[in-house]
């Protein structure tokens, strides 16, 4: 048994799993379903292969997932391990709807009101991860594994590339398109500082992918016609049009996404400039009454106490910490707002009269 941090890794054998089914695979291993023997409970484990991976980088991908198991909208992995004689094995909870790529259509992208629950989701689980000092560097739609396919429950997965904010990271032979620009342009001889901004621009980039279902360039360079597109319109601004399909997005979300994918990484925004946009239209720009329609059943998503989101048939509440002041949005619901030194709790109130825009001061 061996202790790392605040818990201890046991080292189990791959005789204690029946393995049911491949879930995925690449060059580095695979994923597969399997049942633990000794409770009967499916679970998925990631076999990395050794050819291809050291085991430092292994054990530090499993302490980095260990660690962040605590936050609700991470992947929880198991404080075990495999050592195989062809395979590195950690342990997982299943996510039985798979990953957010393959909801994503091309060209069509998936319904605005789940880009929204994915956009909730991952921004706290970012900010959960910024706050303990670690960037992911790999944020794609590969990596949000879903508990269910409308998005209600989705968990942030896959930590081999994270690393401590301040770490020094050098450029990576295949640029693909969540990377930012500057680590686009960093030259084989560079390296670069770590920065939460990294994960900003990648979160961006995955939610217009989710949004439109296109990427918005292959990568984030000069060279490339569409980001120079729009680092051409984001510097000119009302000076030039919507290129490419930047016009599928509302003005409200085109300020959004100018604001997360700022090419100057000192003024990008950080991810929880979102919680601010859940409650505007991101497609085409609407009549300001169109807020009063929200779709589907009534959820509610508790996110590190700042946030509370509630959506249901007839009602859209959003809380958003600005200081002092709490803001409640909401459209044709009774709720009551009341908080507390450690925690906010919204409670259904039957004589709470809150509408469309309303403000309420939390003691």
């Amino acid at each position: 048994m061996e202790a790392t941090g605040s818990f201890e890794l046991t080292k189990t054998s791959e005789k204690d799993f029946q393995i049911l089914e491949t879930l995925g695979s690449g060059t580095y291993g695979r994923v597969v379903m399997a049942m633990e023997k000794k409770t009967g409970t499916h679970v998925a484990l990631k076999l990395m292969k050794k050819r291809k991976t050291k085991e430092q980088s292994f054990l530090h991908e499993l302490c980095v997932s260990i660690t962040l198991s605590g936050h609700e909208g991470i992947i929880f992995t198991h404080p075990i391990y495999v050592d195989s004689e062809y395979f590195y094995v950690l342990t997982q909870d299943l996510a039985p709807a798979g990953t957010l790529h393959s909801l994503i259509e091309p060209s069509v992208g998936i319904p605005e009101v789940m880009v929204k629950r994915c956009a909730v989701q991952l921004t706290s689980a970012l900010e959960y991860m910024h706050d303990h000092s670690l960037v992911h560097r790999d944020l794609k739609p590969d990596n949000v594994l879903l508990m269910d396919k409308d998005c209600f429950h989705i968990k942030l997965s896959d930590f081999g590339l994270t690393q401590a904010i301040g770490t020094l990271v050098s450029s990576m032979s295949h640029i693909i398109p969540y990377m930012s620009p500057e680590l686009c342009q960093l030259r084989s001889y560079e390296a670069l500082v770590l920065r939460p901004s990294m994960d900003t621009w990648a979160f961006g980039v995955l939610l217009y992918v989710a949004f439109t279902g296109y990427f918005p360039w292959e990568r984030a360079v000069k060279d490339d016609p569409l980001f120079k597109d729009f680092i051409k319109w984001q510097r000119y601004g009302n000076q030039t049009a919507p290129p490419g399909h930047w016009t599928k997005c509302s003005t409200k979300a085109q300020e959004l996404f100018h604001a997360l994918l700022a090419e100057d990484p000192t003024i990008r925004s950080p991810v929880t400039i979102t919680m601010n946009y859940l409650h505007f239209p991101w497609g085409e720009d609407m009549p300001d009454n169109s807020l009063e329609t929200v779709e589907d059943s009534v959820e509610v998503e508790y996110l590190d106490n700042k946030f509370i989101v509630i959506e249901g048939e007839d009602e859209y509440i959003v809380i958003e910490d600005r200081g002092d002041i709490e803001c409640i949005i909401i459209a044709d619901a009774s709720v009551e707002a009341v908080s507390s030194s450690s925690n906010t709790v919204l409670v259904l109130s039957d004589n709470a009269e809150l509408h469309l825009g309303s403000e309420v001061e939390i003691a």
